[in-house]
């Protein structure tokens, strides 16, 4: 057995363990689920593995697919729809609200671009481990993802909200997977300068305009590798890497492991 909890709530499959002050899970809801609204009593960071769904509040609503994430405030009411292939998602919760992370939960903030995923994958793989370093591996992964959460909200503070064409460079980035984008391609296609670009990017995500393309490419394909059965050569060409042995080494550099090690880590099932 391994070391977390499994049940079955209201349909939902929910792998979950206590680690060091924290609640850890993974909750796996089926197609079309309806979460009715409600004010969570403690703040949470969720982090979407695969599927979909549309988060709905007093005046709006936000969608959330593959490689998203996001930090829910205590006492925020919302609820919840999930697409048709339902959804995986990672949660990350103080078992008390005073924590030295408290102020990254304060607000509601989808976060982008820290590299979130692959260690999402990670930590639900080590929720379904059953040897006795799992508790430990499962923590450390958390508090990765807990000290990028709070990076990333302090930036956004120091900063501000990004500007609508820093969104769509990012965005644009996402969407052309496979593809190479130079930075004054990228300039034109939002209609700024491109060393204005550059600056205000690396500002904004810490890293430089390729720096972060590669980022994008490597997350999305550890997600495929996680979810998809399809040879590795197969999803690194589509993420633009040519050269296996070249996109190993990145991968490796990035994620921390091979890409083989961590399909089969990523895919493993509860002892």
């Amino acid at each position: 057995m391994g070391f977390a909890s499994v049940e079955v709530d209201d349909g939902v499959l929910v792998t979950s363990a206590d680690v060091n002050g924290f609640i850890l899970s993974e909750l796996r809801f089926p197609p079309g689920y309806l979460q009715e609204a409600f004010e969570p009593q403690l703040p949470y960071l969720a982090l979407v593995l695969d599927g979909a769904m549309v988060k709905s509040f007093h005046a709006k609503t936000m969608d959330f697919g593959p490689g998203s994430a996001f930090t829910m405030p205590a006492g925020l009411w919302h609820g919840a729809t999930f697409g048709r292939a339902g959804a995986t998602i990672v949660i990350v919760r103080p078992r008390t609200p005073a924590t030295p992370l408290t102020d990254a939960f304060r607000r509601l903030v989808e976060l982008r671009g820290r590299g979130f995923n692959w260690l999402a994958w990670r930590l639900a793989a080590e929720l379904r481990a059953s040897d006795a370093a799992a508790p430990m591996a499962a923590e450390g992964f958390a508090l990765e993802i807990l000290a990028a959460t709070a990076r990333e909200v302090t930036i956004e503070r120091r900063v501000g909200r990004a500007p609508r064409w820093l969104a769509s460079a990012e965005e644009c980035l996402r969407s052309r997977i496979g593809e190479s984008v130079g930075l004054s391609e990228l300039a034109d296609a939002v209609g700024v300068n491109a060393a204005h670009l550059a600056r205000v990017f690396r500002a904004r995500y810490g890293l430089s305009v390729g720096e972060y393309g590669r980022r994008v490419r490597l997350d999305w394909a550890a997600a495929e590798i996680a979810r998809d059965g399809r040879p590795i050569a197969e999803i690194a060409s589509e993420a633009g890497f040519a050269d296996q042995s070249h996109f190993t080494r990145l991968f490796r550099r990035h994620v921390g492991t091979t890409p083989a090690r961590f399909r089969e880590e990523a895919r493993r099932v509860p002892a």
